[in-house]
């Protein structure tokens, strides 16, 4: 007696494509991710400052080294350390808002978000590694020089993505119109309802109403057979006695 065959085993499953410009909302992310962090830490850098103590914040000594001569002060830069680190925090809270922002714009498959992106990041770069050589040129505080190298080698990195998302977007760009409403869309009021309060109290008020009309006609019902029901014992109760 032969043994019983084996089932032939099922095709495996054809593997799953990824969405189109998956790697343009991947960067999207990263871009929105990065902007907020940069934006908080350079908003409580900018707010906390003053906390420790007025010359910690001032830093005086900063103005006396730079770059130039002004023509009213000799002993005073045209640009001095103070104003570099200034400019770099102002600067750092502007980037981290840009940064979220075309994030948001890439997550959404815009078409111009990754060229934004581009001369984002280009822009960005080229401004740190100017302050990265001012720091190391004037020999300011050790902190800029290391915090203008990160975040600039961080937006050359982030520019590479930017490219990639760019190329990524023009080979295949999205439909016309794929972000625009079609007409008669509703926008919900929240994540929870989509109608706003008065909405819902009065559409909760008509089924009230509803729901008390069909008490009212059971009511109507029951009233009338009661009374059938009355009429009838009476008649019958008149016919005993007769």
């Amino acid at each position: 007696m032969s043994e019983p065959q084996a089932p032939p085993p099922s095709p495996a499953p054809p593997p799953a494509t990824p969405p189109p410009r998956a790697f343009t909302q991947g960067v999207g992310q990263v871009f929105q991710g990065i902007g907020v962090v940069m934006f908080l830490v350079m908003f409580f850098t900018c707010c906390g400052s003053s906390l420790l103590s007025k010359d910690w914040a001032t830093k005086t000594n900063l103005t006396q080294v730079g770059w130039g001569k002004s023509a009213d002060d000799r002993g005073r830069p045209v640009y001095s350390a103070q104003e570099a680190m200034t400019i770099c925090v102002f600067a750092g809270v502007f980037f981290g808002m840009a940064l979220a922002g075309i994030g948001l714009g890439m997550q959404a498959e815009s078409r111009y978000a990754p060229a934004a992106g581009v001369l984002l990041t280009l822009f960005a770069g080229l401004f740190w590694t100017v302050h990265v050589f001012f720091a190391i040129h004037v020999k300011a505080h050790v902190a800029l020089m290391l915090i203008a190298a990160f975040i600039g080698g961080l937006f050359w990195l982030l520019m590479g993505f930017a490219i990639q998302a760019f190329r990524e977007m023009r080979e295949n760009p999205p439909p016309e119109g794929h972000d625009v409403l079609p007409p008669g869309y509703k926008i919900p009021y929240s994540h929870y309802h989509a109608d706003p309060p008065e909405v819902r109290l009065a559409a909760e008020l008509q089924q009230r109403r509803e729901r008390l009309a069909v008490q009212q006609k059971e009511l109507e019902a029951l009233e009338a057979k009661i009374k059938r029901s009355l009429d009838e014992g009476d008649a019958n109760h008149r016919e005993q006695q007769s």
